[in-house]
């Protein structure tokens, strides 16, 4: 199984993309005088080959929603809404942060959105939080988000309203 958060909406929303990552060849890598790891040395690669970069580790998880209907089967059980976009990030609070940002600015008057976070093809019945649009928090993100905090919750909701 595998985890995944979702936003639900009846509307379409933009798609934002954070990521720092920096697709490279490998006759780059050597340019740029990046350390290959040990169990796979550039010289073993073709130099035409593409790989994936990261300036610095805290470039890792970067917030990025994007519409998505690859796990459409697997959303369906929890909502109707048509317009699903999957939520991609490393919790730390900033990107939090981000996040709130971004639900509170797309949600319209009389609109709601859903946030859920659940593990795929592991179908449970979630109780929803319902929050006003001004009353949700980096505390209801951090429950949904941080795996390490005391009150991590793995399967949630928070129905968003405005």
């Amino acid at each position: 199984m595998s985890a995944y958060s979702f936003i639900a909406t009846d509307y379409e929303i933009p798609e934002i993309d954070n990521s720092k990552e920096k697709i490279i060849t490998v006759q780059e890598a050597i340019e740029l005088e990046i350390k290959a790891h040990e169990l796979m040395p550039w010289e073993k690669m073709n130099p035409n080959d593409k790989i994936l970069f990261f300036e610095k580790e805290s470039d890792l998880g970067e917030l990025v929603i994007r519409k998505d209907n690859v796990y459409d089967k697997n959303v369906r059980w929890y909502t109707d809404k048509p317009f699903i976009y999957s939520v991609d990030f490393k919790y730390t609070e900033l990107r939090a942060k981000q996040l709130l940002e971004y639900l509170k600015e797309n949600i319209g008057k009389g609109q709601q959105l859903e946030l859920w976070s659940i593990w795929l093809d592991d179908r449970k019945n979630i109780q929803p939080t319902i929050c006003n649009y001004e009353e949700v928090s980096i505390h209801n993100l951090k429950q949904m988000y941080d795996w390490k905090g005391k009150k991590h919750v793995s399967h949630s909701c928070i129905i968003i309203e405005r």
